[in-house]
Order: C-alpha cells, then sequence, then structure tokens
C-alpha cells in the first residue's frame, strides 16, 4: 500500500506502548490431538530448527516405465519451490533439505498404486506401514519428515496420520507423508506444514462445508489452501517469528495504536494478537497489500474452521467485529498503523 506519512509527507501517529509481555499471546490449543493450532507445540513438532531433513522415497508401481532423471526433474522443480518458499516465509530461518533417493533404493511393487491401495482397504495406515516396511534406507531416525511418493504416479491417494507410528527394521518412526500422484501433489509446503509443524488443515473438510459455503474461511495461508505463505500465526507457531516480532495487545485499554511491517518484511513487528479467552485470539497482521484480521477458535474442532478471515483493510478503512473496530490510520514506507478501539 502507498505511503501517507513520514519522508516528507504528513507525519505518522504515535505508538501505543506495549504493556503485555508476549507469553501472555501464546493461546494454548483448546482441542489438542494429534495437530495442534497452539502452544506450546507438541513433541513430534520441530519449531525453529534451522534446517529441515526431508527425505523422498519414491515408488515404482507395476513397473512404471518412469525414468530417474524424469523423476529428477519433477521432484527438484518442487524442491525448489519449497526452498523458496521457506526462504521467504521463515525469513532465511529455516531451509528445507531435501534428500531424493535414487534408483536402487526406490521400493518396487508389482502392482498399480491403486491395487495396492484397494488391497488394503483403502486404509491410509495400512498402505503407509506396508510401504514403510520396504524402505532399504537404515538411518530413517536422521530425517524430520519422510515423504513416500510415486514414480511418474497419474492417480492421487495420500495423506498424514500424525498420530501414527510406523514399524521400521531401523526402528519405529513418525512424520510420514504417503501420496500415489505426480511430484506436484505433494504440495511440500502444505504438507511439511503437516511432517514437520503438526498444524492442522485450515480449510474445512468435506462433511464440514455447506452447499455453496467457501471451503477456504482463512485466507493467505499453506494450511488453507490455494496459498504458499503461511500467515504470521502459524509462522510464530513454527519458529520462523521470533516473539520480540510479536505485539500481545492489551484488553484494558480502550484505544491503541500499533505499527505492523509487512508480513514478508526483515524487520519490525509483523503480528498484533488480541486475546479473547482460553483457545481464542483475534490476530492482525499486514499481508498481501492490505491490512488482515482473522480471529482463532481453537474450541472448533479439525477439519471445521478454526481459524477465519475477519477481513481485509486498506488505508482509511475500519472493520467492526464485536466489541473491536479496526481501523488501517496510514502507512509510512515500510509499515502500517492500526488502531484498535474495544
Amino acid at each position: 500500500m502507498k505511503a501517507t506519512c513520514g519522508g516528507g509527507l504528513a507525519p505518522c501517529p504515535s505508538e501505543t506502548a506495549t504493556t503485555v509481555e508476549v507469553a501472555a499471546c501464546k493461546i494454548p490449543d483448546a482441542t489438542p490431538g494429534d495437530v495442534v493450532q497452539g502452544f506450546p507445540r507438541p513433541s513430534r513438532a520441530k519449531p525453529g530448527k534451522s534446517e529441515l531433513n526431508v527425505l523422498v522415497v519414491p515408488v515404482r508401481y507395476a513397473n512404471n516405465p518412469t525414468s530417474e532423471e524424469q523423476v529428477k526433474k519433477d521432484f527438484e522443480r518442487e524442491f525448489q519451490k519449497t526452498r523458496s518458499v521457506f526462504d521467504r516465509n521463515s525469513y532465511k530461518r529455516v531451509t528445507p533439505i531435501f534428500t531424493l533417493e535414487p534408483e536402487t533404493q526406490w521400493i518396487s511393487v508389482a502392482e498399480t498404486s491403486q491395487q495396492f491401495v484397494d488391497a488394503r482397504g483403502g486404509d491410509l495406515k495400512r498402505v503407509t506401514q506396508d510401504l514403510v516396511s520396504l524402505i532399504f534406507r537404515q538411518n530413517l531416525k536422521d530425517f524430520d519428515s519422510i515423504f513416500i511418493v510415486a514414480a511418474g504416479g497419474t492417480t492421487y491417494f495420500g495423506g498424514m496420520d500424525q498420530t501414527a507410528t510406523y514399524k521400521h527394521s531401523s526402528g519405529d518412526i513418525g512424520s510420514v507423508y504417503l501420496q500415489t500422484g505426480p511430484a506436484s501433489l505433494a504440495a511440500f509446503p502444505h504438507n511439511l506444514g503437516h511432517t514437520a509443524y503438526y498444524f492442522e488443515d485450515l480449510y474445512l473438510h468435506p462433511a464440514n462445508a455447506s452447499s455453496g459455503q467457501s471451503t477456504t474461511p482463512l485466507r493467505f495461508d499453506a494450511m488453507a489452501g490455494g496459498s504458499d505463505e503461511y500467515v504470521a500465526w502459524n509462522r510464530w507457531l513454527a519458529g520462523f517469528l521470533y516473539d520480540a516480532e510479536v505485539n500481545c495487545l492489551s484488553t484494558s485499554e480502550s484505544d491503541t495504536v500499533h505499527r505492523l511491517t509487512h508480513i514478508n518484511s526483515s524487520t519490525g513487528k509483523k503480528l498484533s494478537v488480541i486475546r479473547l479467552g482460553y483457545g481464542r485470539a483475534i490476530f492482525i497482521e499486514y499481508n498481501n497489500d492490505a491490512i488482515h484480521v482473522y480471529e482463532l477458535n481453537s474450541w472448533i474442532g479439525h477439519g471445521a474452521g478454526p481459524i477465519k478471515t475477519l477481513g481485509t483493510l486498506q488505508n482509511g478503512q475500519t472493520l467492526v467485529y464485536g466489541n473491536f473496530e479496526f481501523t488501517v490510520l496510514t502507512l509510512d514506507q515500510n509499515g502500517a498503523y492500526v488502531k484498535v478501539k474495544q
């Protein structure tokens, strides 16, 4: 958005001093389970780890003729995109390191992927376990995430059971994602959200979506679908965003003004949090050329939309939600000044 204060323009407003410790805004998940949308992070999650070691194991189904060269080409394209996504979203604090098994280490099965899945009743955990058992490598515990993929896949079946522990000759492992489709459907930014950070899906699962209803109540997030960006709340949960880059707003003050730099900026505060009670909060960030205001209600279960966008604001616009009023007052060259009235 275009600057309207500072640098020879009108004076910028004064910010309200933060009086609440940021730890108070580390909202817990009210319905924790195999995935957690709040603090503390689950034991299998890897927040703040500077390198994510990701093993990718192709499966050759029914003598599929796809060459090793083609598989490398297909997956390197996805690896490069994912490295770029993490470089931007983590402020260069996290790098995914991909290891694609050579053809000599591929799993080979006699059935097509559909036959293999059907023979196990479409049971994701059973399909995954049977393929994990066939992995040749013996140091699986050295990896933060394991993706079992198809060499030249065309038909998709897949997912991750975040509660699962799989038996392997080298020991028990978790954080395994399986998919049988083309390389693009590995959807690494989304699925590393599951395997490395134990995020939940933020799109509506079919059973929770009414006819004509948008399945993406949250905008701008890889876990919600349709974007490779993570919102600032998920970045904080993942350890991409540091505590010092978060405002924890007081609910005892009627009016506060705070400045937010763009979510992809390397400096400044990038998230403001208003606590609404146990497991609930409102978040404000400068994202995608707008101020994005969204709400967490973690009492809403997995797949039913625990986070939703309340609105996006341009300079001078106001959003009213319950007892809160959010107004974009002005912008300088690097950030936006937002007034919160309660």
